[in-house]
């Protein structure tokens, strides 16, 4: 009886563990969306009234990306059941080169969009500014989990 009580005990305290260690990792969007136009706004030196011209003409763009790589993750699927034909693979290809040419489009018309908006130096420095962030959080991810890129093989 003692024993069963032990362990039970200790597959609660292992649950509980597990579960606050979850919770720590979550990811909250809105949280990473202001703190990478914070970043992005120290780093490109955006003034208040800079900032708020530049990041709805910028989250719009992201936005946009953001649903054609999702039909690109998706085509990049294959089910398990499904046994692909050499011409299904064509289409693939094809269908995901041209939602990457499309995606490119996209960026540089908002670009454009931004630098009349933006000085040019600045939007550049936002372009800079962003790719430093995602590293940063990446690198903040993998510490949290235990994965330091000393660890990795």
């Amino acid at each position: 009886m003692k024993k069963l009580f032990i362990f039970i005990l200790f597959q609660l305290c292992t649950t509980c563990y597990i579960l606050a260690q979850h919770e720590r990792w979550k990811f909250n969007p809105e949280e990473f969306r202001a703190k990478l136009e914070e970043f992005i706004t120290q780093k490109a030196e955006l003034t208040s009234s800079e900032a708020q011209t530049f990041f709805p003409i910028f989250h719009k763009m992201k936005e946009e990306q953001r649903n054609l790589q999702k039909e690109i993750f998706k085509l990049k699927r294959i089910p398990k059941e499904e046994t692909p034909s050499e011409k299904d693979y064509t289409n693939k290809i094809q269908r995901i080169c041209e939602l990457n040419t499309k995606m490119a489009q996209i960026q540089e018309a908002y670009y454009k969009k931004l630098y009349k908006v933006v000085p040019a130096q600045k939007v550049y420095k936002a372009m800079l500014a962003e790719d430093a962030y995602h590293r940063m959080m990446l690198r903040q991810f993998d510490s949290k989990r235990g994965k330091g890129r000393h660890q990795r093989k």
